[in-house]
């Protein structure tokens, strides 16, 4: 604790020293949700404190219009009247649109040079080294630990859990099909609600070294190896255990089948708490698991970096934007954030002593703490994503099978640079 507050006392009396004495706006892309009260009183909240430890600085939020994913970060880059900085969904295939069109600053040095590196996990600080030759373009915001919802009391009513295998899944998924209840929902005219599902299913299948070579083209992705979990997603449709109809939902329509209990279950990851505080579902009642494996090990979340931070390469205030960055990795405004009732996901590192604001949080926490799988979404190159979630509608919608799907997705990998 003294550690905590000795650190905490330094890095403000170290912000407050090197403040500027002339006003300064510092202009900051905020977070999708920040137009919602709880968020909004949050993050408000936070620039506060950030302003307070600033004199002379003002934190302007620009409300985001979208992503790097639809092209919304890149025109307001573009725009040359943007924000400083950003916090927006990243993962190096979202990543790697910002930085081949070096639109991003390169932010390596600071790694070292403000001790960024010592600030997130090893194992993170690692992937992002390995991603584009050494140099790093983000700084980790929040990571994503994708798995399976389902309803406490719905399930208690039956008498189901979350079994430990695939095998007992399969069967689980049966038992409620056999109910006449939906068994599992997905929204995959939402790409992300696609690729979380299918990510769990090749996770499960294959396990995350599998996966984690295929993603390094070590392995081809129609190895059977790796075209295992494609194969599962064909069979539950061909078994009507994912409906074919479910083809033409989007994230928020398969979002209310669950929360209206007609399905018994959906991957999300903690994110999803968001969704249901704006559904009124009660949070208390939902449960948390990672998807069974047969493989050992292999039943974790599937994830990545969530969202990052970046810095426009025609930011008007660089220095100051790495210094809201150093702010938001502090002790004492992260567990601040991981302790919010408006907290939606895991942080990049350890945060000792901090107590969730659900038990759903709580138990995705835990599921995480021994690392997360790979959720191909955020690590795939950009070229290959349009392929990689068509087929997985097409897989969906019964128009294609496992095997030549993978074909497919592999074929756009040998294109990709």
């Amino acid at each position: 604790m003294l550690k905590f507050l000795a650190r905490s006392t330094a890095l403000v009396a170290m912000i407050a020293i090197s403040s500027p004495a002339h006003a300064e706006t510092l202009k900051m892309w905020g977070p999708e949700q920040i137009t919602e009260p709880l968020v909004a009183q949050l993050w408000n909240g936070i620039k506060a404190d950030f302003e307070k430890a600033n004199p002379g600085v003002t934190v302007e939020f620009m409300p985001p219009t979208g992503t790097i994913s639809n092209g919304a970060v890149q025109a307001a880059i573009q725009s040359d009247a943007g924000p400083d900085v950003i916090l927006t969904n990243s993962g190096i295939g979202r990543i790697s649109v910002v930085r081949n069109a070096k639109q991003v600053m390169p932010l390596t040095e600071q790694y070292e040079k403000r001790g960024w590196k010592d600030e997130i996990y090893p194992w993170l600080y690692t992937e992002l080294k390995g991603q584009f030759g050494g140099e790093i373009y983000e700084v980790p915001d929040g990571l994503d630990a994708l798995g399976i919802w389902y309803h406490k009391d719905i399930f208690e009513k039956a008498g189901w859990t979350i079994p430990a295998t695939w095998t007992e899944f399969e069967a689980l998924m049966k038992s409620i099909h056999e109910t006449g209840l939906q068994p599992i929902a997905i929204g995959p005219r939402t790409t992300g609600s696609a690729g979380h599902l299918f990510g769990n299913l090749l996770q499960s299948a294959s396990g995350k070294e599998v996966i984690g070579k295929a993603l390094r083209r070590e392995i081809a992705w129609d190895d059977p190896s790796v075209a295992a979990g494609a194969i599962r997603l064909q069979k539950l449709v061909e078994a009507g255990y994912i409906k074919k109809e479910m083809a033409g939902l989007d994230l928020d329509g398969a979002s209310r089948l669950w929360f209206n209990k007609r399905a018994a279950m959906f991957v999300a990851g903690p994110w999803f708490t968001a969704n249901a505080r704006k559904a009124g579902y009660d949070l208390t009642n939902a449960g948390y698991a990672p998807m069974p494996s047969d493989i050992k090990g292999a039943a974790m979340p599937t994830g990545g970096v969530g969202w990052s931070w970046l810095v426009p390469v025609n930011s008007r205030q660089p220095e100051l934007a790495v210094k809201w960055i150093d702010f938001m990795l502090s002790d004492a405004v992260m567990k601040k954030r991981a302790q919010d009732p408006a907290s939606t996901m895991i942080y990049p590192r350890e945060i000792p002593g901090v107590e969730p604001p659900t038990p759903v949080l709580k138990d995705i926490f835990a599921a995480a703490a021994g690392g997360v799988g790979y959720n191909p979404s955020v690590y795939l190159p950009g070229t290959v994503l349009d392929t990689y979630f068509q087929v997985i509608q097409g897989l969906i919608s019964g128009q294609i099978g496992g095997e030549d799907g993978m074909k497919q997705i592999q074929a756009k990998m040998a294109e990709a640079k």
